[in-house]
């Protein structure tokens, strides 16, 4: 028996797709499609208007394609048997251009959903004999930043459309919509009208719709506590962090719940590209002069 107010509302509404935002904003038409938001930029809108997608998917970010080349070093690192992510994967990872985009996904093998970081531990456990590559590592989270970058332009596509992955879906979003921690927060509670479009003691809260193309994300200057991972957050990293902003228990990466969330949020970016690498906080001021005379 669920308590009162235990969810917060639209949870019924929401659907694995990026055009699902039309039924949470009025703002989708203005950022569908790179072309979409460029012109809306072109045409003056403001960054609020623009579910303030226009701070991330417009300009690739110098300092996260630095990291990139640790993301590399580390795909190329050879184990004591001389082995490596590429030996198996290809010069720089050839053979897993546009994989990023199709994950999490359902791996029979090990009977359990993996996302690409969750994919990266099991491939290090079993081809590299390496034990501490988890999805809270260094080596994993700038890997997973790496390969996320080789799918630059595909369009995200995690399917939900049979099990276990559309219970993973469904799960991950009650639980995005479900009230916790001492704020009584739902992720929901930031990322949906009227929260989502307006600023929020500094942050730019976006509906959930989209966001998943961006990440791992370079997020200089911003990183938790005791993390040395260069500023990349990947989206469980992320989840972490907004609980911690939202005294809610953060999960362990890796965690079944937090699969689930991922799952998501993943799969309500279907049918948008990804854009790696851009940073979390857009320093161009540009926004500020839009329509200053309006």
């Amino acid at each position: 028996m669920t308590t009162k107010h235990e969810y917060m509302p639209g949870r019924e509404k929401a659907t694995p797709h990026v055009s699902g935002d039309k039924e949470f904003s009025n703002t989708y038409q203005y950022w569908k499609d790179p072309e979409s938001l460029k012109k809306a930029v072109d045409d003056g809108l403001m960054s609020h208007e623009m579910n303030f997608k226009d701070f991330r998917w417009l300009e690739k970010s110098m300092e996260g394609d630095m990291v990139l080349e640790e993301g590399l070093a580390y795909f190329n690192q050879e184990n004591e048997s001389g082995k490596s992510c590429a030996s198996c994967h290809g010069e720089d990872g050839a053979e897993l251009k546009g994989v990023y985009a199709t994950f999490p996904k359902y791996n029979k093998r090990v009977n359990r959903v993996l996302t690409g970081p969750s994919q990266i531990e099991v491939c290090a456990k079993e081809r590299l004999q390496r034990d501490d590559w988890g999805p809270d590592t260094r080596p994993n989270s700038l890997i997973a930043f790496y390969v996320a970058s080789l799918a630059d332009g595909a369009t995200i596509n995690v399917d939900t459309s049979s099990e276990p992955m559309a219970a993973a879906y469904e799960r991950g979003r009650d639980l995005y919509f479900k009230r916790v921690g001492q704020f009584h927060y739902a992720c929901s509670s930031c990322h949906t009208p009227p929260t989502a479009g307006n600023y929020l003691r500094g942050q730019r809260p976006t509906t959930f719709f989209g966001d998943a193309a961006q990440y791992p994300i370079y997020h200089f200057p911003y990183q938790l506590a005791g993390d040395d991972y260069s500023y990349v957050f990947t989206m469980q990293h992320q989840i972490r962090s907004c609980q911690q902003l939202s005294r809610m228990y953060q999960g362990k990466e890796g965690s079944a719940s937090m699969t689930d969330i991922e799952v998501f949020i993943r799969a309500s970016s279907n049918g948008y590209p990804m854009s790696i690498p851009v940073a979390e906080y857009n320093m161009n001021t540009d926004y500020l002069e839009r329509n200053i005379d309006q």
